[in-house]
């Protein structure tokens, strides 16, 4: 029955496919560079001492004018290690030691994480380092895919 062997011989091409596209997805996100820069984007969060006590995510924007309002009472989060979780995404911190950075914090979501290294000058939050991918990271991985299996296609064309 050709029909069979046709639908099996797609199949593992395509399920050959699906594993590309997560390999090079994947190696892609742990290759993916830092950045040193000392410019915050708006959308920046870092951890924090809420008001209350508790972790919370506070805004890079206006970190000195919600303290001095008592929104927070400190930029320093209230453990070495945690999260939080926000709206729309999870913000993760830890402090680091003998680095030039004091605290990274990662923000995710099902389609992006950002991390940014930085350290406190007293209640200023100074940025070392960011870096970061969205799903855009997966369009870099398609036709990564593509080409590889069109390389396994070839070198199994060319043994026989």
């Amino acid at each position: 029955m050709p029909g069979v062997n046709t639908f099996r011989s797609l199949f593992g091409w395509m399920m050959g496919f699906v594993a590309l596209v997560w390999v090079w997805t994947v190696a892609l996100m742990v290759a993916w560079p830092n950045h040193e820069t000392s410019v915050w984007a708006p959308g920046h969060r870092i951890a924090a001492t809420c008001a209350d006590g508790e972790a919370c995510s506070a805004p890079v924007a206006t970190p000195a004018e919600a303290t001095a309002k008592g929104r927070y009472k400190s930029l320093l989060p209230p453990e070495p290690f945690g999260e939080v979780q926000e709206a729309d995404a999870w913000l993760r911190w830890k402090t680091a030691t003998g680095k030039p950075w004091q605290i990274e914090a990662t923000r995710s979501s099902w389609h992006f994480q950002t991390t940014v290294r930085y350290r406190l000058d007293g209640d200023t939050p100074v940025l070392v380092e960011v870096g970061g991918y969205d799903l855009g990271l997966f369009f870099y991985a398609l036709p990564l895919a593509v080409l590889s299996l069109l390389a396994i296609w070839l070198s199994g064309r060319s043994k026989s």
